[in-house]
């Protein structure tokens, strides 16, 4: 998860800006809801944000193409 993968970032990089933006996200007043389109490594850490993984289970989640799913604060 240290390693950068070819022309962008590491998962141990990126999982703070995704987490900082569900955060605010979560702060945000009132009733909203809010629509996250992603490809399979940021959906990967949205998930990771609202469940505990292992290592083992982080690496093989993953979404279908044109997946939903709804997660709750």
């Amino acid at each position: 998860f240290c390693c950068r993968y070819e022309g962008g970032e590491s998962m141990l990089r990126l999982a703070p800006r995704i987490y900082n933006l569900l955060d605010e996200i979560r702060d945000e007043t009132g009733d909203r809801t809010y629509i996250l389109v992603a490809h399979n490594g940021i959906a990967r850490a949205v998930h990771s944000y609202f469940y505990d993984m292992t290592n083992e289970e982080y690496a093989a989640s993953g979404m279908k193409n044109c997946q939903l799913r709804e997660y709750n604060f």
